[in-house]
């Protein structure tokens, strides 16, 4: 019953007060922990990383690929991000009725295919030899844009959902413990995608402040960008397969 609910949580946060500071970390750590119990917030969870990391890495090489592969200068990579920039703002927008009338997962899924399509579309640009026609580097960009703005609005849209999810099971809110577990993957998992596209990098032969590049750094830049970005989305793709939490079933 709700008002059992309501007394627990009141109970929980007197035994808060009398707790010493080990105890209290203790605890934290109980919570944070507990919140992985939680099978719905593993599947938000990955379909979280899998769209943030697979930024993460579309991110680490793209100006490489402006500047190392198409041979262009940097400006020309600023004048892409900002296209992808505008272009997810207006994403946000839409995804609102999108995720209403769909639901979070498919909306997921769409924005993944987007965003996907458009990282393998600037290798297939390079190898036509259609790498220097900007209008559609420019197309591409927009689309990328669409996807990544999408990803990045279905994940905080359904955490509200989640922590409804879990006062069901525990009688408490804890939206803050699930933004904190959020927030922390996603700082790890960042600082893990960037460092490891570093490494690789490294070992294809690139060299840091060089103009001129070996041939395979090119190579490696374009499996980066296209595949490698594509292998992160799909894993949150799999994930979002699983994920039936929507407003019906909320």
């Amino acid at each position: 019953p709700r008002e059992e609910w309501t007394e627990a949580a009141l109970r929980a946060e007197e035994e808060k007060k009398t707790l010493t500071f080990a105890q209290s970390m203790k605890r934290l750590n109980v919570e944070l922990t507990s919140t992985l119990r939680v099978k719905i917030f593993r599947q938000h969870l990955g379909m979280y990383l899998g769209g943030y990391i697979a930024q993460d890495v579309f991110n680490a090489v793209f100006t490489y690929y402006v500047v190392f592969v198409l041979m262009q200068s940097a400006s020309m990579a600023s004048s892409l991000l900002g296209t992808m920039a505008i272009l997810q703002f207006i994403a946000v927008i839409g995804m609102i009725p999108l995720c209403i009338k769909y639901g979070p997962a498919p909306s997921y899924r769409m924005v993944v295919v987007l965003f996907g399509l458009s990282s393998i579309s600037y290798a297939l640009l390079y190898y036509a030899g259609l790498s220097d026609v900007f209008s559609l580097l420019m197309l591409v960009s927009a689309i990328a844009g669409l996807g990544r703005g999408g990803i990045n609005y279905v994940p905080w849209n359904t955490y509200t959902y989640i922590a409804d999810v879990d006062e069901v099971i525990t009688g408490q809110r804890r939206e803050g413990i699930f933004a904190g577990i959020m927030t922390l993957t996603r700082k790890a998992s960042q600082a893990g995608a960037v460092m490891l596209v570093g490494i690789v990098m490294q070992l294809s032969g690139f060299v840091s402040g060089q103009t001129v590049q070996p041939p395979a750094v090119s190579h490696t830049i374009l499996m980066i960008l296209s595949f490698g970005t594509v292998a992160v989305l799909a894993c949150g793709f799999l994930v979002s397969l699983r994920f039936k939490l929507n407003l019906q079933t909320h």
